[in-house]
């Protein structure tokens, strides 16, 4: 037996959140996550870079939340260019993240989240790496998300 999630904002367009119940269902409820994402037939969607921490000036903070917050912005800067409005990160069905391993990241990363995606639980991964392009990051995010409106 599938279940399907009908929370998000996204299942009005078409798309469909799957988890398998028991494990897979408590897991996915635990991180904010889906398992499996379903898009509806000729979804427009945006593909976004990798962003990271890096500030304006170039240097990125020694505060990990900080650092971590300046990546979610970045994201959502590259999302709104796209043509989302304020509740962009709700039209997110897929994540990834790149990490290196620093104490507290996953859990700074996953409340940063939880508090821009409300009811949308994307299909997420995380992938620990080794390094980055620059020596003192510690995340990479990059994400797809579906756009609304018409083709063109």
């Amino acid at each position: 037996m599938v279940t399907d999630d009908r929370s998000s904002k996204l299942c009005a367009h078409g798309f469909q959140f799957r988890n398998w119940p028991g494990a897979g269902e408590e897991a996915a409820a635990r991180m904010g996550i889906s398992h499996a994402v379903i898009l509806p037939p000729n979804a427009r969607t945006i593909i976004v870079a990798g962003q990271v921490g890096i500030r304006d000036d170039g240097t990125v903070s020694e505060n990990l939340s900080e650092e971590v917050e300046t990546a979610f912005e970045h994201v959502d800067k590259a999302l709104k260019v796209a043509g989302l409005g304020d509740d962009a990160w709700e039209h997110i069905y897929k994540i990834n993240t790149f990490e290196i391993s620093a104490p507290g990241l996953m859990d700074i990363v996953l409340d940063k989240a939880r508090v821009r995606l409300g009811s949308t639980k994307p299909a997420w991964v995380g992938v620990g790496v080794q390094s980055l392009f620059h020596p003192s990051l510690h995340i990479e995010i990059s994400v797809e998300a579906y756009l609304p409106g018409e083709n063109r």
